[in-house]
Formats: C-alpha cells, structure tokens, sequence
C-alpha cells in the first residue's frame, strides 16, 4: 500500500506495441473477433484485456498511452533508410488503430501522440516531465530503445511472450543487457547498429571493444574527440565511419521536449458508462462482467481508489526479482 511518503506511480503504454502484438498473438486462434461491421478486432480484444488486468491491480496514479502517428518522421527526414525493410502495418490492423482511440477516450484514459515524432519521443518527453512532477515511471513496451529511458525513477516493463514471466527493467538490468549505461544506450547503438530498424554500424568493431570505448570516454562524440588515443586497428574503423556514427546516434535518441500541450496527470478515473457503451457496440461481451461490477461497486461504495499497492514492489513480486521493497 502506498504511504504518503512513497512517489505516486504513472504507467505509460507503447500503445503500437501492445496493438501490435495483440493482433499477432491472436491470429492463430480458430477464430478472430469482428465487431458488428464486420471489421477484426482481434488486436482491440488484447489491448482492452491488458487496460483491465492494469487498472485492477490497482497500482497507478493513472495510466497513460502513446502513439505513432504514422505520417512521416523527423528520423527518415536525416535517414530515408529508417525502418526500410519493417513490414507494412497490416490492413486489418489499421481501422483498429482509431478503434482503439475511440475507446480510450470514451473510457477517459489520457492518450497522446504528435505528427511527425515517434511514440518514444512521446514517452520520453511524458517521462521527463512526471519525474519533474515528482511521480515515479513505469513503461510498457518491448521496444530496447526504451531503455534509455531507465533513471532511478523510471522502469520499463517488457513481457516478449506468454511463455515467459514479464522483465521488470532497473539500472542494474540496462547494465547487464547493454554494457553501458541507460544514458549510452543510443551510443551502443550508434556504434553497433540496428538491423531492426536498418541502421549500419561500424564493420567488424566489436561489442566489447565499443563499451570499453563508452567506458573510457562516455560518449561517441567524446570518442572522436580524443581518437588520437585509440589504436589505430580501432581508429580507423570509426574514422572511416564517423559520419554514419553521429547520424546513428541523433536517429537512436528518444527526444524529450516533444511540444504535447497540457499532460493530464490527474488521477485515474474510468468512464465505466462509456466503457461499457464501447464494449457492447464492439461485441465485446467478454469483458461486460467486470465493467458492470465497477459500476455496481462506485454506486455502493463511491469512486475511491486511494488504498493503492506500491507499484515497483508489486511489479518485482511478478516479475519474479529478488526486490519487494519501493
């Protein structure tokens, strides 16, 4: 339970990522919901499953989703070759993408999102601005990048399949994962690459030569700047590579000062009404159960959800890490 003296939690969602792998994590089932226009709602079902199992544990001050907006991106603009070989969004998944906007907002869950910036640079401007707010930080989402994100007052929470209990990612995790610090992230990947999202690396350097680099130096741009101090095996590979290097490492950093207008901080405050409005135009009748008994609970008892769980101590317990304490 939260005492006055622990931090008020803020989760913010990849909302793309958890579409994404609703819609995927679904496909093989004999059959794949469609709402009363016939369209696939297979992703909707996952996504809305997910909202439910987070508000009922009961740990967030609020619950906060952020999304692409898909036309365009300051990062193709420097590299038209981001993301090149990504497959393209599915065409059933696209209508689901407003579906889910729609029952967000009927359901009074802040969401956000801004034309040409990715939904990290959403995240990470959120983030910065919740910890200058005092609150402590949870994200979910599957993307590494975030990691970069990681500070004592935020975490990431990653969960790849079913099969396996979700990570609950500290400091100490980005340390064990990257080599490097959350900070040096974007320079790991600067010097490494990212097949995932096309970016080149420098040829044949290898991981361990690039961290000791990042260990000594700090930054990439730190690392030119004293090259006469690296042997020339190394020096010539970053040299014949440097442009690339700083352009992978502009690409590869979340930007933080996204210009999103007023965030809503408020504390959490389901639409119950509208949720359910939502699930019975979409034929979603598996979750009308939970969200009638909310509605029945506010009428008996009132909307009071003050006697909150610590979020990181609970996330540890699931997650199976040796913490359990804030």
């Amino acid at each position: 339970m939260n005492t006055k003296n622990e931090k008020q939690t803020i989760l913010i969602i990849d909302g793309y990522h958890l579409l994404h792998k609703g819609y995927y994590g679904s496909l093989k089932r004999k059959t794949v919901a469609v709402n009363r226009d016939g369209v696939m709602i297979n992703a909707i079902y996952t996504f809305v499953a997910k909202i439910n199992e987070l508000i009922d544990m009961n740990i967030y001050h609020t619950i906060i989703v952020t999304f692409d907006v898909g036309q365009g991106c300051w990062r193709r603009d420097l590299y038209p070759e981001y993301k090149a070989k990504r497959k393209e969004t599915p065409e059933e998944l696209i209508p689901q993408m407003q579906i889910i906007r729609q029952f967000l907002t009927s359901a009074n869950i802040p969401w956000y999102e801004k034309p040409r910036y990715e939904g990290d640079d959403v995240m990470g401007t959120i983030s910065k601005i919740a910890c200058k707010l005092g609150y402590n930080v949870h994200i979910l989402s599957n993307d590494k990048d975030t990691f970069q994100l990681v500070s004592d007052d935020v975490k990431i929470i990653t969960n790849v399949s079913k099969k396996e209990k979700p990570t609950f990612v500290e400091l100490s995790e980005v340390y064990e994962k990257f080599g490097c610090s959350p900070k040096q992230v974007p320079d790991i990947k600067a010097m490494m690459g990212d097949s995932s999202d096309n970016i080149k690396g420098i040829k044949c350097l290898h991981y361990k030569q690039a961290t000791d680099l990042l260990e000594k130096f700090g930054t990439v741009e730190n690392i030119y700047a004293n090259i006469d101090q690296i042997p020339p095996g190394i020096c010539s590979k970053l040299v014949s590579s440097k442009e690339q290097v700083l352009l992978n490492k502009k690409i590869a950093t979340i930007q933080n000062n996204v210009q999103l207008g007023r965030i809503d901080f408020r504390k959490l405050r389901i639409n119950w009404y509208a949720y359910l409005k939502f699930l019975k135009e979409q034929k979603m009748w598996a979750f009308t159960g939970n969200v009638v008994k909310n509605i029945e609970n506010i009428k008996a008892n009132g909307y009071d959800r003050s006697e909150q769980k610590c979020a990181d101590a609970t996330m540890n317990k699931i997650c199976g890490n040796k913490k359990t304490s804030a």
